[in-house]
């Protein structure tokens, strides 16, 4: 498994792809929906974060298989 960090720069690409992010203490592995038109935030489906993530306040990785 490789793990690659999610930035705004590379966020467009991985639409699709798993991501491996920490919430609440919690790893958690989620599938990207969709992607802001910055950039700066992803649509996943996770009721408690309200299916929105930000990756500039967050380590996120998309997991390449």
């Amino acid at each position: 498994m490789n793990l690659i960090k999610l930035t705004p720069d590379n966020v467009h690409k991985y639409i699709g792809y798993d991501i491996l992010f920490k919430t609440r203490g919690i790893k958690i592995i989620k599938k990207i929906i969709g992607v802001s038109n910055s950039g700066k935030s992803i649509n996943i489906e996770h009721s408690d974060l309200n299916n929105n993530l930000e990756i500039v306040s967050r380590l996120i990785y998309v997991i390449l298989e």
